[in-house]
C-alpha cells in the first residue's frame, strides 16, 4: 500500500463517522434511539480540535493534531517524521507528503469525508449499521458503507456518558486495520478558516 492509499484509508475512518441505517438497525435488534443520539451528537459539533495516535496496518505509530468544522472542513497535521499533512476545504481534499513537497487533490464528494463533513447527519438513513454493542461505558458502532459493501468498515467507539467520540478502527478492502484513538478533545470552539486552506506546495 503506498502513503497516499494508506493516508485515504485512515481518513475513510474520519469520514465513516457518519454511515449507519434505519431499516439495518431494526433488523439487527440496534436501538435507534441510539443512532438518533449519536447523530444529533454529531450535528452539534459544528467544530472539533484535539490530538490523535494512529496505529497503522504494519504497526507504525503517528501521532498528530487534527481540526473539524463542519460543513465541508477537516485537517489532520502528522507529527514528524510523519511528513502527511491532510487538509479538506469545503470542495477538495489534499493530501501532502511534506517530505517530498508534493500535492495531490481528491474530489470531496468523492470521498467518504463528504459524509461526515455535510451539513446534516442521520446515522438512521445513511448506510448500514451492522452491529451495536455497549459496554464498560462504552458504545461501539460497526458500519459499512451500503453502496461500496467490499470497500471495507468501520468500528466507532464513542463514550456514553458524556456521549463523545473515542476512537474508530478501519478495516479496508484489503483486510488492513488502521486504528486512531483521539483525545484533549475541543468541541464548538473557534477555528481560523486558514486551517483548511489548501495551498501549492513551494517551488525552490
Amino acid at each position: 500500500m503506498n502513503r497516499r492509499d494508506f493516508i485515504l484509508g485512515a481518513m475513510t475512518g474520519a469520514a465513516a463517522l457518519a454511515v449507519g441505517g434505519l431499516g439495518a438497525a431494526v433488523a439487527q435488534g440496534i436501538d435507534p434511539r441510539d443512532l438518533a443520539r449519536i447523530s444529533n451528537y454529531l450535528n452539534g459539533t459544528t467544530t472539533l480540535m484535539g490530538e490523535f495516535v494512529q496505529v497503522g496496518p504494519d504497526g507504525d505509530l503517528s501521532t498528530g493534531t487534527f481540526w473539524m468544522r463542519r460543513p465541508g472542513r477537516m485537517r489532520f497535521e502528522y507529527d514528524l517524521p510523519n511528513p502527511a499533512l491532510i487538509i479538506a476545504d469545503g470542495t477538495w481534499v489534499g493530501i501532502y507528503d511534506r517530505a517530498l513537497n508534493t500535492l495531490d487533490r481528491v474530489p470531496l464528494g468523492q470521498t467518504p469525508l463528504d459524509i461526515l463533513l455535510r451539513d446534516r447527519v442521520d446515522l438512521r438513513r445513511e448506510g448500514v449499521v451492522t452491529e451495536m454493542e455497549r459496554s464498560d461505558g462504552q458504545i461501539r458502532v460497526k458500519a459499512i458503507d451500503p453502496d461500496a459493501p467490499d470497500q471495507g468498515s468501520i468500528t466507532m467507539i464513542f463514550s456514553d456518558n458524556p456521549l463523545e467520540l473515542r476512537q474508530w478502527v478501519v478495516v479496508d478492502a484489503q483486510g488492513l486495520t488502521t486504528t486512531i484513538a483521539l483525545s484533549e478533545l475541543r468541541s464548538n470552539v473557534s477555528i481560523d478558516g486558514d486551517k483548511f486552506f489548501i495551498a501549492e506546495p513551494k517551488r525552490n
